[in-house]
């Protein structure tokens, strides 16, 4: 956790999967204030055909994005992820805006486990953490 899962209307290149993994991380980290080390990102390509939004004008394919996170952030934390999120999906994915969705879920840290224990509750100085990043299960 965090972990942020994609569910694609098509299939795509591994460089563009990488290049969208590497910069979500880095996007969630930098928004929601936290180490780099700790976002997670789940890429599953159900092809064409396998994923739809009923939209104004019909049946459309979408690109779903779910968003786990620690509790704690700020609604307009949220908005500027989800926006950036639309904003990197489009470039990369070459899909149209309006069919981009992103969803958040928030979580208590007593719901996550890593290296066998709770992680701890979200607070802003994570984002300044960097040094003992790799060390500390804060």
């Amino acid at each position: 956790m965090p972990y942020l899962h994609l569910n694609l209307p098509g299939t795509y290149p591994v460089e563009i999967k990488r290049e969208l993994a590497t910069r979500l991380c880095n996007l969630y980290a930098d928004v929601m204030q936290t180490q780099l080390w700790r976002p997670n990102v789940g890429i599953a390509e159900l092809g064409k055909d396998n994923l739809f939004h009923l939209g104004d004008e019909g049946l459309e394919p979408v690109t779903m994005v779910l968003v786990e996170y620690r509790r704690g952030r700020s609604k307009d934390q949220r908005l500027e992820l989800g926006r950036a999120i639309v904003d990197i999906c489009v470039e990369l994915l070459d899909v149209p805006r309006r069919t981009v969705l992103v969803e958040f879920t928030p979580h208590s840290g007593d719901e996550m486990l890593r290296d066998d224990n709770w992680v701890a509750e979200w607070t802003p100085e994570e984002a300044s953490d960097e040094s003992s990043a790799q060390t500390s299960l804060a």
